[in-house]
């Protein structure tokens, strides 16, 4: 049988630790970044934040760039990647919070934990295809990645969702726990 423990050990300061660090990257990534960096490229719209486009979008919008800022983008993708891993962990170690603290690790709940691995995958694709696009300049790669980035969207929206009610309701039954302990202490 498995065990909770098995499936998650970012706990008490690792978790926080993980948090942390998440925002750092977060922080420095969007801001000063290559993502920064790619945001503040004059007539460049970011292809992954429009939600959908088709292939003919995304090769015009990597056609609209010179040399050196798709350089900036190809090395956006590459920091993407660790970006990716680790909003993937904090969903995992956020989510199996809730699911220890709620009682529910040993049920089928724990599955929601293949959520992230689903996100992170699409979000692998979605980048690996635009990398791909910059190389090629071919209009089917584009679509692909459109496809991968609305499956990313459609996966990323419920995983943020029940990350967060997971969220909330393990820390109320973390706290109410720890309140029963110490009554009974008393």
């Amino acid at each position: 049988m498995f065990k909770a423990h098995d499936y998650h050990r970012f706990t008490g300061w690792r978790l926080i630790a993980l948090i942390a660090v998440f925002a750092a990257y977060t922080f420095w990534y969007l801001g000063v970044g290559p993502f920064g960096e790619l945001t503040r490229i004059d007539g460049y719209s970011a292809l992954q934040e429009r939600g959908f486009y088709t292939g003919a979008d995304a090769l015009a919008a990597i056609q609209s760039l010179d040399e050196a800022q798709r350089g900036i983008k190809l090395k956006a993708l590459g920091f993407d990647l660790i970006f990716m891993v680790l909003q993937a962990l904090v969903f995992e170690a956020l989510m199996a919070f809730g699911l220890r603290h709620l009682g529910w690790m040993k049920r089928r709940w724990r599955y929601v934990l293949l959520l992230p691995i689903i996100v992170l995958l699409f979000d692998f694709l979605e980048g690996g295809f635009l990398a791909l696009l910059i190389e090629t300049e071919i209009e089917w790669i584009g679509s692909a990645a459109g496809l991968f980035t609305v499956l990313k969207f459609a996966s990323f929206m419920p995983c943020m969702l029940i990350t967060l009610g997971l969220t909330i309701a393990g820390s109320v039954a973390y706290f109410l726990q720890k309140d029963n302990a110490s009554d009974s202490t008393s």
